[in-house]
């Protein structure tokens, strides 16, 4: 528990300075947190992985026991979507926990963030084996390290796709700059007429 949650702090870290405000909770208050959020995190990622399982199993029985009915095995595996969509719940409650409190409260949008980051997870999931498939031989390069290099590789890219959601969060929860025409106060121009 210690080490995961470990890993929500650097979460929590990596939205504080997209956000570009510092820690103010205590260190209990954010670790407690930071464990209750992983513990809810385990739970809703083992609910999408067994849906995924099991919309996987459906799929393949379809296919293999009854040929006959190829276009129910059409619309099962439409519903791979239900995972994704499990995975955008589960961003958008961890990025809701780790906004600071300042931009939680406030009326910005959280869901983009996750949003684009489930996107890039499921996106990044699909397109890596392809990838890897057409790198033939990395593993005979790497010999039994290949799998590690293989997870390093995905993990990068996990933890990138996080990078770029925490800061489209913070790009939009950024009030708008004033026109150009008002002056740096706010104030109407000199020579402006108003009406």
């Amino acid at each position: 528990l210690w080490t995961v949650g470990g890993f929500i702090e650097t979460i929590r870290d990596i939205f504080h300075r997209a956000y570009g405000v510092k820690a103010t909770a205590a260190f209990w208050k954010s670790r407690l947190s930071s464990t209750l959020v992983m513990i809810a995190s385990v739970v809703v990622a083992l609910l999408s992985f067994l849906a995924a399982g099991i919309l996987t199993a459906a799929e393949q029985f379809i296919y293999r026991l009854v040929p006959f009915s190829q276009d129910v095995a059409g619309w099962v595996g439409l519903s791979r979507l239900i995972p994704g969509a499990v995975m955008f719940g589960a961003l958008y409650l961890l990025f809701y926990s780790v906004t600071p409190g300042k931009y939680r409260e406030s009326d910005c949008p959280k869901w983009p963030g996750a949003l684009f980051t489930a996107a890039w997870w499921v996106s990044m999931t699909a397109l890596l084996p392809w990838v890897l498939s057409k790198l033939g031989g990395y593993d005979l390069t790497y010999g039994s390290l290949a799998g590690v290099v293989v997870m390093l590789l995905f993990f990068y890219l996990i933890g990138l796709g996080l990078v770029f959601g925490a800061h489209l969060n913070a790009a939009l929860a950024e009030p708008p700059e004033p026109a150009l025409e008002r002056g740096i106060d706010g104030s109407e121009p000199a020579g402006a007429v108003t009406a």
